[in-house]
């Protein structure tokens, strides 16, 4: 009897409706054992039911995968399979696939189907008598054959390996966190579980299951790599994979000893994708890997500068495939080696030119180097390219610097256990290049710690002996003198850094002139960069001298919430020098010139070089220049430029802003004689906070009350309102949704929580104005909008929205979303507000300008004058450019005139332009007719000019006509307002009176232009 023979009695021996996928695996592992090499081994692999299975069968040749089977039960449509997550999971990790369910076959090559067969039919299984047709016999033989004699892949390409990689290291995470969750859940804590406690406790008190998993993951796939390039060409393994891990990595090796853990049961589906990782490691074209990541080699790359760093590359592929939003969110970006090429050159010219130390960085009794956010160690590269590139080629003292000086007196911090294991890898390997191999007892002082949290002197970490020593001696290095600190800080605004130590520490820059700062909201001042910059301050404010040189988001040179934080820094160093490099998305910025400016990270917000120099004698000196232009452009500047050869500005920062950018002094003074409008009116207060417009905010009421009845739907569960919504089950606001559902049902749907919000420009819209299910309503001043009553809305800092020309102007009668601008902070200044900050409808309300105000004033006007003629100077194109740099940072100032008459011509200008903005009166233009037949839903806002004449597309048929396009251009807060407008409502079905609304819009924006240019005309010769 054959193998087929066998194979197909033992698929007869059961009836069709009995036979599972499971029935016949025995029979399948041993007819394709009989196909099988002596060297292919088929491993059936058992797994627990979940999202996160393994493969039904490993094929391995000399400890090596090359290629996986599914098995589905015998009547399942494999082309159904085919199309499934499962296989595309498969697919990433092997290329050789192989499908089956008893009789019929797919063997899958590059994602494509190579061969496909049917050995029988169903009815020749329940026919006892039937015979198997040697023709198909000999067609699924030869496929799996073809399928078995596959050759492990050989990766020779770092790129690929990165890749290859990242795909396993993402897979290993979703199975350690499976097992994490699992643990915590059935209580059964086990060495996973134990291991994520450990660096919870240990070294980041805020770290998640989810985090820790991705981190440990990382660890393992980089300590296996590490494994093999000592291995070399021996095959490495479950069990001697800690052997070949150097004892200078000793940290490293005690988390790779969680391989052991693989025997048990409870990892068995962990075990199979570390196998695949280790297939790919025993596969590599060491040789071309090493050759690509080596010091030695002078490559260049796409833009033709020289790679001084090729782990920087090797690790960016790597997170690009692994996760690129897990990046974003932690705020994890590498520094481009030619901005680190200048910071480090920089700070080794102000060691030897203004601290007199000759040898610079290479002075081994007096420079000690802490990178405080080592990241994978490129500022640490740099330091120690910059000490060898000044010894002579064969100088026998560079073992004597590596011993003596880079192995005691250069630092890092870093909490990410992934980077951190780059980081050793990427500098061991230099040294190597540079012929010296680290001893058993020789290690880098790069640490595993969190740099914002201290360490107790007692600590003693279970598991981990390592890591005990390791954190001793990170806080040793916190408490001992430095000179220069530097390194790039994570951008996180949403920071998890809230231990004891620096939440003390940050409280400084919430005071400037011994004052607090007195922001509503100082939330930027808790972002991971600025409190790394309190850490190097506190650091330098120990020590007599000392620099550092680093790079972070540029914010904190302008922007006004971070005024205390510059004083501070002025009052420790004595000179202070910045390179903005721009490149910010958000606002988006242009050069000078109108030409483009680009980042040099793949960010969002533009980014600034720091130094700030401790030196008694120094003359107090602060120094600003910019680069602009292309990201190239930004590199071969970083690369040529010297400090001191750049030409800088010299900055005159003052109260109460203390700008460490340059500003015209003479119009700065002339700007500071004109009131602020925060000392013209009394009251004033942010926009309404929803934190839930999924929920409470709709285009009228209707939809809103069907919202309502949704979120009240006893069938539903919290968790699937929380979905439905977008919104979460309890916030920091003390929102809790259960608590808000038994709330509406206590109370009903009220019509009278039913009113209008004013929600973007020119867009009006309902609110359920309810204080439990809204996070903060501002009733003392929402409440004051009623009757005739107006309020300007005015914002503060125009370089936080899109463009260069502020806007942050309009007008509103109704409550007003804070979001009303691009980026927020609408804030509201009433004409008039309800007496002692009492919310009652039925209490007269009283003017909201300031007595000493209205005291300065040259001649009397009514309160209604006041407010148009403050409306027309922020409407005046000459005042707009002339105080541009002001009005990026502050809320606006307003320059009274001394002639009365222009007075009442500005205010009638202004008056005139408040009720047009709230559409309470018509203009006589004639744009914006709605033109053509067809669903009235805006599939996509396309603005055309034909023959002249501006359309404005909202579907391939129906249009606004005769729209200029000095009208579709127009912005008011950051938005472009009738692009705006339609883009909200894409794929909505427009009413009427949307349809008027944006004719209506179109011709308020016309009154507002010709507007304008009245107001420039009575402005521009005095303002």
């Amino acid at each position: 009897m054959t193998d087929f023979e066998k194979y197909f009695k033992s698929l007869q021996s059961h009836k069709i409706d009995d036979i599972t996928e499971h029935s016949h695996r025995p029979a399948l592992k041993e007819l394709m054992e009989s196909l099988a090499g002596a060297k292919v081994k088929i491993l059936h692999e058992p797994k627990r039911e979940g999202k996160f299975g393994s493969p039904d069968f490993k094929i391995t040749h000399t400890e090596s995968i090359i290629g996986y089977v599914e098995n589905k039960k015998i009547e399942e449509n494999l082309d159904k399979t085919i199309k499934s997550d499962q296989i595309k999971k498969y697919q990433s990790l092997s290329d050789n696939i192989l499908l089956t369910n008893y009789i019929d076959w797919i063997w899958m090559k590059e994602g494509k189907i190579q061969q496909r067969e049917t050995l029988c039919f169903l009815t020749d299984i329940e026919n006892k008598r039937a015979k198997l047709d040697k023709t198909k016999v000999d067609a699924v033989e030869k496929l799996i054959k073809s399928f078995l004699s596959q050759a492990p892949k050989q990766i020779g390409d770092a790129k690929k390996l990165a890749e290859a990689l990242a795909v396993r290291a993402k897979l290993l995470k979703d199975f350690l966190l499976d097992e994490l969750k699992r643990q915590e859940v059935e209580h059964t804590e086990g060495r996973l579980y134990q291991l994520y406690e450990t660096f919870k406790t240990f070294v980041f008190h805020e770290l998640t299951v989810d985090e820790f998993s991705d981190a440990f993951a990382q660890n393992l796939v980089y300590g296996l790599f590490l494994a093999k390039l000592n291995a070399d060409v021996h095959a490495v393994n479950l069990y001697n994979a800690k052997k070949y891990i150097p004892a200078s990595f000793e940290l490293i090796r005690e988390l790779v000893n969680f391989l052991d853990e693989l025997d048990n049961e409870e990892y068995r589906e962990t075990r199979w994708i570390v196998e695949e990782v280790l297939t790919i490691m025993n596969n590599l074209d060491l040789r071309a890997i090493q050759d690509t990541l080596s010091f030695t080699k002078k490559r260049k790359d796409a833009d033709n500068i020289i790679i001084k760093d090729p782990y920087v590359y090797f690790y960016e592929d790597f997170l690009a495939a692994y996760d690129k939003k897990l990046r974003k969110a932690k705020g994890v970006y590498y520094t481009p080696p030619p901005v680190v090429n200048f910071i480090v050159r920089a700070i080794d010219d102000i060691l030897i030119k203004t601290f007199k130390i000759k040898e610079g960085l290479a002075d081994r009794n007096k420079v000690t180097v802490l990178d405080f956010a080592t990241g994978t160690g490129t500022f640490l590269l740099e330091t120690l390219q910059q000490i060898f590139d000044k010894l002579p080629r064969d100088s026998g003292k560079k073992d004597l610097i590596i011993k003596e000086h880079v192995l005691k007196n250069l630092f890092g911090f870093e909490y990410l256990i992934a980077p951190y294991t780059i980081a050793h890898l990427k500098l061991s390997h230099f040294l190597k290049d540079n012929d010296y191999q680290l001893k058993d007892k020789e290690t880098l002082q790069i640490c595993l710690s969190n740099t914002l949290e201290p360490i107790p002197s007692q600590i003693k970490i279970p598991l981990f002996p390592a890591l005990t020593e390791e954190s001793k001696q990170a806080q040793e290095i916190k408490d001992k003198p430095i000179l220069v600190i530097t390194g790039n800080p994570p951008y996180s605004g949403h920071s998890k850094n809230n231990g004891k130590w620096i939440t003390n520490k940050i409280q400084d820059y919430y005071f400037v002139d011994d004052k607090p700062l007195g922001e509503k909201n100082p939330k930027w001042l808790q972002d991971d960069y600025v409190k790394f910059i309190r850490f190097a301050q506190d650091k330098m404010e120990t020590v007599e001298e000392g620099v550092v040189g680093i790079i972070t988001n540029h914010r904190f040179l302008t922007n006004p919430t971070f005024r205390g934080m510059r004083q501070s820094l002025m009052k420790t160093f004595d000179q202070l020098y910045f390179i903005d490099l721009h490149g910010s998305n958000k606002p988006k910025e242009f050069a000078p010139d109108g030409s483009k400016d680009e980042n040099v990270f793949d960010i969002e917000q533009g980014v600034a070089i720091s130094l700030f120099i401790k030196k008694k004698g120094l003359e107090k000196k602060i120094f600003h220049t910019d680069f602009w232009g292309t990201r190239i452009d930004k590199y071969k500047r970083s690369l040529e430029d010297e400090i001191k050869a750049i030409k800088w500005n010299t900055i005159e920062a003052s109260a109460p802003f203390y700008l460490f950018q340059p500003q015209d002094e003479e119009l700065k003074k002339k700007y500071n004689l004109c009131i602020s409008i925060k000392d013209i009116f009394i009251k004033n207060s942010n926009g309404v906070v929803t934190k839930r417009d999924n929920l409470v905010i709709g285009y009228n009421n209707e939809e809103i009350k069907a919202k309502l009845k949704v979120f009240n739907d006893i069938k539903k569960s919290d968790e699937d309102i929380a979905e439905y919504f977008k919104i979460p089950l309890q916030d920091k606001d003390k929102w809790n949704l259960s608590a808000a559902r038994k709330y509406l049902t206590k109370t009903g749907i009220s019509n009278n929580k039913l009113t209008k919000i004013y929600y973007r420009p020119f867009d009006t819209r309902v609110i359920y104005f309810d204080e439990v299910l809204v996070a903060r309503l501002v009733k003392n001043v929402m409440a004051s909008l009623r009757g005739n009553n107006k309020a300007i809305i005015c914002g503060r800092a125009g370089l936080n929205v899109n463009g260069d020309d502020w806007n942050l102007i309009t007008v509103t009668n109704s409550p007003t979303d804070l979001n009303l601008f691009s980026r927020g902070g609408a804030t509201i200044f009433p004409i008039y507000i309800s007496p002692s900050n009492q919310v009652d409808d039925s209490l007269l309300l009283i003017p909201n300008f300031k007595p000493e105000f209205l005291k300065l004033l040259k001649f009397k006007q009514s309160f209604e004058e006041l407010t148009g003629y403050i409306y027309s100077i922020l409407h005046s194109p000459t005042y707009r450019k002339k105080y541009a740099e002001f009005l990026k940072i502050d809320f606006p100032r307003i320059p009274f005139t001394d002639d009365k008459k222009i007075f009442k011509q500005l205010s009638e200008l202004g008056n005139q332009l408040i009720k047009i903005h709230l559409l309470e009166d018509e203009t006589n233009y004639s744009y914006g007719d709605f033109i053509g037949k067809g669903t009235n839903i805006v599939e996509k806002s396309n603005y055309v000019v034909d023959k002249k004449v501006g359309k404005l597309y909202i579907n391939k048929t129906q249009y606004f006509n005769n729209v200029p396009q000095e009208i579709y251009n127009f912005y008011i807060g950051g938005y472009q307002v009738l692009d705006k407008y339609l883009k909200d409502r894409k794929g909505r079905e427009l009413n009427i009176e949307e349809v008027d609304n944006v004719r209506d819009t179109a011709r308020a924006l016309a009154f507002t232009t010709e507007q304008m240019k009245k107001i420039d005309s009575l402005t521009k010769s005095w303002i």
